[in-house]
């Protein structure tokens, strides 16, 4: 979620019964929406990795293209499904109540938050393969060739650029990190103030 999903989630506590459900119901479909644009996001990057990798083989044969190829392939295919089994241990949003809610939304930021710690673990080992592997398929495999070639290529606009646009997929990575976190806490405060508005109600009926 959100900082103003967190914020709705706070002050649907102080609406009727039905208007709770309700907006429990809206964001729960918020949520899944944003979790399928993502894993199609997660689908086309798969796709484009491996397709391209493929490519550089047939267009660059050679023992060091290859094993560049096969390299970029199999840390691709361990981290996607990695992720996979992460996203499939958490639990679907639940709106029956507004404890449910609560607990499946932790659960759902905690595989969020593991998903997130893995791309990055795996970020810098991903570049450095994927650069080698440009490198190989830039020089027809000659390894003594490969940082001359990375020095001029790192020069070219699109070098800048791409470099460029990997720093910024990793902060946006380190960004979500510290973002999935904050929502963890806010969560575990509004479970908290839910479990103690509730000993108060059961105390009140016990009068």
């Amino acid at each position: 979620m959100t900082d103003p999903d967190l914020q709705d989630l706070a002050d649907l506590w102080k609406e009727p019964d039905a208007a709770e459900q309700e907006g429990f119901e809206a964001m729960a479909r918020k949520a899944r929406l944003r979790g399928r644009i993502l894993a199609y996001l997660d689908f086309a990057a798969v796709a484009i990795i491996l397709g391209g990798s493929i490519l550089g083989i047939f267009l660059t044969p050679g023992a060091v293209t290859m094993l560049a190829a096969i390299a970029l392939i199999a840390i691709t295919i361990i981290v996607t499904r990695k992720r996979r089994q992460i996203k499939q241990m958490t639990r679907t949003l639940d709106t029956a109540s507004r404890q449910a809610f609560i607990e499946t939304s932790i659960s759902n930021a905690t595989a969020n938050l593991r998903r997130t710690k893995l791309s990055l673990a795996f970020f810098p080992i991903g570049v450095a393969i994927a650069l080698f592997y440009k490198m190989a398929v830039r020089t027809g495999g000659h390894t003594e060739r490969m940082l001359g070639s990375f020095i001029e290529w790192v020069q070219t606009p699109r070098g800048l650029l791409t470099l460029i646009v990997l720093s910024l997929l990793f902060a946006w990575g380190v960004r979500t990190l510290s973002r999935t976190r904050r929502e963890l806490e806010r969560l575990g405060e509004l479970r908290a103030v839910y479990e103690e508005e509730a000993r108060h109600e059961d105390g009140g009926d016990g009068l």
